[in-house]
């Protein structure tokens, strides 16, 4: 570490776009600038990797060296992640960069309060403003993990409320990407996040998953609905091993009038066990009944700023909505408001299954993804085309990186589609659930895939030579993968580097 390197001030022009105007705060690893964009005159924020923290000075000159690699390395991947996430929600990245030396991250200025001064100056809160953040943070946290990626410090300090009431998540500092051969960028014996938000999981040093952010939210949401978290953060409050044992009391025992399925759904989410707790889509449909609607009165008492307004008076509310697919119209895809056609349909499966065999889906697999819920509402489940719609559309969300979306497919194929036990039908099953397997283990679900792998080898010894060769081929693709994330969860487990090392 450079005992001289720059320190930002105001007056500052970074990279000759932006004019730093004033402080907004720091913390240990990074330090946040209002600034002016030249060009535009616009205000934006701009966030530096501090290089002058009390933590690099009490290391050794060795050690310091290897934590300013790791951190600079982080940082680098949270500019990365934040180019890739689109979501209202999450904060926008404008331009990331070095200036003299110091890593920077330029993005959408949030003006508003943390969600933590938020809790202490509203207690209690409304039901109506709780379940009002719990939807938005949810809605951000969907558009991460279908990538996936997991935030990994999910507290109210790092959600902000902005002044027109909507919620952003910010500080994708230790957010991690769930790929096989993503970097890691932790020491062994170093456990990233924030003490009363960590996930079990966390605290014993496995590897996140999605679910670990539903845990480290599942802390926050208490909160809002009880005014505290689950479990008390004294010092002397025994905190980490309650996390790891303790069951907490359901909300409803510190507030009232809180509905039983919001107290089901809070409860589910401080499972202990990751594979116990919802999703995100299950918890954005719980909640959804109980969100405010657009028209409905301001709740009582009033807050400043008020997180019920985006979702009672949306911005675009009387815009038409945004297509769904920005593809030029086919003259054979079936029109919205006329009947399906069928030979129309097996048209476009045809066109989306010959892309889906090149490895590149492109537009009649991209319309195939619209058409699931219609074939599906106006056919039935049992006509074949409607599963052969709906494995199309999933094979090229699954090509395409959708993970989220394409498991939803593909578990809906195997729990509704497919009928009756002959062997045509038994391979199609086996085939359909390892490709649900291959999908969630991009989101650590590594039991998941063995079990599916498994069950896959005991079905093809059963079925027809032809047969069981489509089955092997898809489950040699799905345990060559579930090999590489093993091997890497037990290198994982084994490794004692020094602190500082690329993990």
């Amino acid at each position: 570490m450079d005992a001289d390197a720059y320190k930002p001030g105001a007056g500052d022009l970074i990279d000759m776009r932006y004019e730093l105007s004033e402080s907004l705060g720091k913390g240990g690893m990074a330090h946040v600038w209002r600034a002016r964009e030249v060009s535009g005159g616009c205000d934006v924020a701009v966030k530096f990797l501090r290089h002058d923290t009390e933590a690099l000075y009490s290391l050794d000159p060795h050690e310091r060296v290897a934590e300013l690699e790791v951190r600079n390395a982080r940082f680098r991947r949270e500019a990365a992640l934040l180019g890739t996430l689109d979501h209202p929600g999450i904060t926008k990245l404008y331009r990331s960069g070095s200036h003299e030396g110091v890593p920077y991250i330029a993005m959408r200025l949030v003006t508003g309060v943390s969600l933590r001064t938020f809790l202490d100056e509203h207690n209690p809160l409304p039901l109506a403003a709780a379940i009002a953040v719990a939807l938005q943070v949810t809605g951000a946290l969907a558009c991460a993990h279908t990538l996936p990626v997991v935030h990994r410090d999910l507290k109210p300090a790092n959600i902000m409320i902005d002044d027109d009431g909507a919620v952003v998540l910010i500080d994708f500092g230790i957010a991690k990407p769930l790929h096989a051969d993503a970097t890691r960028y932790t020491a062994h014996g170093s456990t990233l996040g924030t003490r009363g938000y960590l996930a079990p999981e966390q605290l014993l040093e496995l590897e996140p998953t999605p679910s670990t952010d539903v845990y480290c939210f599942g802390c926050v949401f208490y909160e809002l609905l009880t005014g505290r978290p689950p479990f008390p953060l004294g010092a002397d409050s025994g905190l980490t091993d309650k996390h790891l044992h303790a069951e907490p009391l359901p909300p409803s025992v510190h507030a009232a009038g809180i509905p039983e399925v919001i107290d089901d759904l809070v409860v589910r989410m401080l499972a202990k066990k990751p594979e116990q707790r919802p999703a995100v889509d299950e918890i954005l449909e719980v909640l959804a009944p109980f969100g405010p609607r657009p028209g409905d009165p301001e709740p009582r008492p009033r807050t400043r700023p008020d997180p019920t307004a985006p979702l009672r008076r949306p911005p675009d509310r009387g815009s038409p909505p945004r297509p769904a697919l920005s593809v030029p119209p086919d003259a054979s895809a079936p029109v919205e408001g006329e009947w399906l056609d069928g030979h129309a349909v097996e048209g476009l499966c045809t066109q989306a299954e010959s892309e889906i065999a090149t490895g590149e889906p492109g537009d009649a697999a991209a319309r195939l993804r619209g058409l699931t819920a219609r074939v599906r509402k106006e056919w039935g489940e049992r006509r074949p085309l409607v599963r052969r719609v709906w494995q199309g559309a999933a094979d090229g969300l699954r090509l395409a990186g959708d993970f989220g979306s394409a498991a939803r497919l593909y578990q809906g194929i195997d729990e509704d589609l497919i009928h009756g036990e002959d062997p045509l039908e038994r391979a199609e099953r086996a085939v359909i659930r390892l490709r649900l397997a291959e999908c969630r283990l991009a989101f650590g679900e590594l039991d998941t895939a063995i079990t599916a792998v498994d069950a896959a080898g005991r079905t093809a010894a059963g079925l027809p030579p032809e047969l069981a060769a489509q089955v092997e081929a898809v489950r040699s693709v799905v345990d060559t993968l579930l090999s590489a994330r093993l091997a890497d969860r037990e290198a994982w487990r084994r490794e004692r580097r020094p602190r500082g090392h690329l993990d």
